[in-house]
């Protein structure tokens, strides 16, 4: 009969998608997994394989919106587009919660890896693709419903924005004290996405 398992592999897992994105990948020992998973070494490899299939099993965890709704959840949440789009950026406002880092284990994950890693680099690229054309899906939404301003180009404003929201997260990393940077960044973001009210409008 096989043994049963001590712990409950959905929970280390949990525990160590935290670890890695407070810490990065290099800079987290297995002891550190060890501890932190409360886990022996023999069963953190028997159920992970090794360090490396843990770290892509974390990011694969988070990246299906294991710690809260997907971009492209948020997204579609509102009946105004051009709102769901400062909420999208505004995820970089959110402080520390427990145990859960700020910024996003996703851009973490490119920052530290680059295209150095190819099964990193397939994830994090396929969720740069994938936020583009959500927020592109968002645009073309703002823009039949009257919200997007004249001359603004769907396609460029999303390629834009996944670039702003990639940068935000970077800069969530540094502390609160960058809040108010990060709200004049998406304050200005927004101000050159938004059409004038209209003359009739009240």
């Amino acid at each position: 009969m096989a043994r049963t398992k001590e712990f409950d592999p959905e929970a280390a897992l949990d525990a160590a998608m935290r670890l890695f994105w407070r810490k990065g990948y290099e800079a987290t020992s297995t002891s550190d997994l060890t501890e932190e998973l409360g886990i022996a070494r023999a069963s953190l490899y028997g159920t992970f394989g090794s360090k490396h299939a843990l770290y892509l099993a974390a990011l694969d965890r988070f990246l299906a919106g294991a710690t809260g709704p997907t971009p492209a959840d948020i997204l579609t949440s509102r009946t105004s587009a051009l709102e769901s789009v400062r909420d999208l950026l505004e995820t970089s406002l959110v402080p520390e919660q427990g145990d859960t880092p700020p910024g996003c284990f996703a851009v973490n994950a490119t920052v530290e890896h680059g295209d150095t890693d190819p099964e990193i680099a397939r994830r994090t690229t396929g969720n740069v693709s994938r936020l583009e054309t959500a927020l592109y899906g968002a645009l073309l939404r703002a823009r039949a419903e009257g919200e997007l301003a004249a001359g603004v180009d769907p396609k460029a404003a999303a390629t834009m924005l996944t670039g702003l929201n990639h940068g935000l997260k970077v800069l969530a990393r540094a502390g609160e004290g960058q809040s108010d940077r990060i709200r004049t960044a998406i304050d200005s973001a927004m101000s050159l996405l938004a059409a004038p009210p209209r003359a009739d409008a009240g």
